[in-house]
């Protein structure tokens, strides 16, 4: 008996390959009805169509899910077949921080609401399929999501119109005639394509979706395997103690997962959800969207095309980001809303590039996908912070985020190294950098690059990029030594270095100072470092020490304290009493004053 095992992943089954794949819809003639409207239409109420419908429904935009099942999550009621997810479910890390624990929760969706994490649903390190079921129902009913189930999309068609969002309409038909008109195609439906086999025989074999799941009917049998994927080995471990012999055969090694680095590749013999090809994914722009057709775009395990065999976004743990940053960019191009960030002085620039690598779940996943942006002020006295941004569109950074690139810009982004995947490679390979800072680009685990330009890249400089790199060559670039434990917070190995770097790029001093190293700065120099100018001159925090108050009071700089409670000239404190230095701040301002900021 022989089995072949299927390009099964984590999505729902439906109709990504009449839409996604022929990306130019053919256009159809104005309909005598006017369809009802909907400014977004999601295909699938799996995680992908459900994690996009939570973006919206917050966003507080015109939408609606078409779900042909009669629950969300249809895919996971039959497969994996066996019923153990690929997905590993970590409840404890030993730490509190949420963002970091999403790291090693692949399961959760992104929302507001703690309740729905998925270590509520299930115990185990691998979780049964029908916790996420059950996970996604909730995740569904509990936020209130928009979802019409029982619904079957038979026919897209696409109609020009000139007052559309995009040139055109999207025109949904339903199994009962019903029509939806959308602004917006989000297409969600997951992939769920068996491998198609060819040879004398074939007629004969069973596939992964359709084999018996019970190890009775293979009881003294020899099974032939097709295949050494997750699928396969999750087959063969079912059945191991009833056959006389099992064959796996496959036109290439076995991937394991822990050398490969890649979720999709072997992982166990427990596990499931196997093999993928790279020919049943759309092709589709590093922004999601569909290279034929403006506004359709493609979400969840289809779009895996974007990061095949690189980096996580054909599963959950690694989409629920790329989700975001889609409708992150739905928002600035229809509804004039910014890419979210943060404004800083520059003085915490440092400081935020370290948070960032050390917690955030976004970057780790989608490594040399998503990346934090940096966008510098003029003269580099504050910073504009942008979280998971699509490196391959940096060049289109300005049009997607509405945020100004005119003044320079670091990227953060996490990198292997080049030897980490591959036939005899091996990510812990004896001549790496395990700690030597001066060595820190040989880093080959999974590690911060930190890429500075003084202009943002152009379309050719990132299309025509240097082999092997995820942007284009940058003005200077710093990798952050790798660390075993993704543990990036060493004082002298990691941020010390980090500094520096940042500060040869700014051209200015971004340490920290006492009161008395900025007075005697202001006398010395012409360019004060940030910190002394956010803080010192602006009387932020005065004389730390009494040597320094003697010497303000002997150059004449400062008033002797001690005095001026029994002058009685009328002056109001801070003002400058005559021969008085501009610089020279007023009176002491307490340690202890919550309304200003200590030195």
């Amino acid at each position: 008996m022989g089995l072949s095992t299927a390009a099964l992943l984590w999505g729902l089954p439906g109709l990504l390959l009449t839409i996604a794949l022929h990306p130019a819809l053919s256009p159809c003639p104005a309909q005598a009805l006017v369809p009802a409207h909907r400014d977004y239409c999601v295909l699938g109420a799996g995680p992908a169509g459900l994690q996009m419908a939570y973006f919206l429904q917050r966003a507080g935009r015109d939408y609606a899910v078409f779900e042909r099942a009669p629950g969300p999550g249809s895919f996971f009621t039959r497969y994996p077949r066996h019923r153990k997810l690929i997905s590993i479910n970590k409840r404890y890390t030993g730490k509190a921080n949420a963002e970091f624990n999403l790291r090693h929760d692949w399961n959760s969706l992104l929302s507001h609401d703690p309740r729905l994490l998925f270590r509520h649903y299930s115990n185990a390190y691998f979780p049964d399929a029908g916790d996420m079921v059950r996970y996604l129902g909730d995740f569904a009913d509990r936020l209130g999501l928009h979802v019409l189930y029982n619904t079957t999309i038979a026919h897209v068609t696409l109609t020009k119109d000139q007052r559309a969002w995009n040139g055109h309409y999207f025109i949904l038909t339903d199994q009962e005639g019903q029509a939806y008109q959308c602004s917006v195609l989000l297409v969600a439906t997951g992939l769920s394509v068996p491998n198609q086999v060819d040879f004398p025989g074939s007629e004969y074999v069973d596939g992964y979706e359709s084999v018996s799941v019970d190890p009775k009917d293979f009881v003294g049998h020899n099974v032939l395997i097709l295949g050494r994927g997750n699928s396969a080995f999750e087959t063969a471990e079912n059945i191991l103690g009833v056959t006389n012999f099992i064959h796996m055969l496959s036109r290439s090694r076995v991937r394991l997962s822990w050398a490969t680095h890649y979720v999709g590749d072997l992982r166990s013999l427990r596990l499931s959800a196997g093999g993928e090809l790279s020919k049943k994914y759309p092709l589709v722009k590093a922004s999601y969207e569909s290279k034929g057709s403006r506004g359709l775009f493609v979400l969840g395990t289809a779009s895996h095309s974007v990061d095949y065999r690189k980096s996580a976004g054909g599963f959950i743990h690694g989409f629920r980001y790329t989700v975001r940053a889609v409708h992150r960019l739905l928002e600035q191009r229809h509804h004039g809303v910014t890419w979210p960030s943060t404004k800083h002085p520059i003085t915490q620039l440092a400081s935020a590039i370290i948070r960032r690598v050390n917690e955030a779940s976004g970057l780790y996943q989608m490594f040399s996908v998503l990346a934090d942006v940096v966008l510098l002020k003029e003269n580099a006295t504050a910073f504009e912070y942008l979280e998971e941004f699509p490196m391959q569109m940096l060049a289109q950074l300005e049009t997607i985020t509405g945020r100004r690139a005119r003044h320079g810009l670091f990227v953060i982004n996490m990198e292997y190294g080049r030897n980490f995947s591959g036939p005899d490679k091996d990510v812990f390979f004896y001549d790496r950098s395990v700690g030597h800072t001066e060595d820190a680009w040989l880093s080959n685990f999974l590690h911060p690059v930190i890429y500075y330009y003084r202009h943002l890249p152009t379309e050719q400089e990132v299309r025509f990029r240097p082999a092997g790199w995820p942007l284009p060559r940058p003005t200077a670039i710093h990798h952050i030594v790798e660390d075993f434990l993704t543990d990036w917070t060493a004082p002298v190995g990691h941020i010390l270095p980090l500094r520096r770097f940042l500060e040869n790029c700014l051209d200015t001093d971004l340490r920290s100072f006492y009161a008395e190293s900025c007075f005697l700065f202001a006398l010395t120099r012409q360019k004060l470092p940030p910190f002394c100018q956010q803080g010192y001159l602006r009387t932020q925090g005065l004389v730390g020490t009494e040597s320094l108050r003697q010497h303000g009071m002997e150059s004449g700089l400062l008033w002797d304290y001690a005095t001026v409670g029994r002058r009685d000239s009328g002056q109001q404190p801070g003002n400058h009493g005559p021969g008085q230095h501009p610089l020279a701040p007023g009176p002491p301002v307490s340690p202890f004053d919550s309304n200003k900021e200590e030195l």
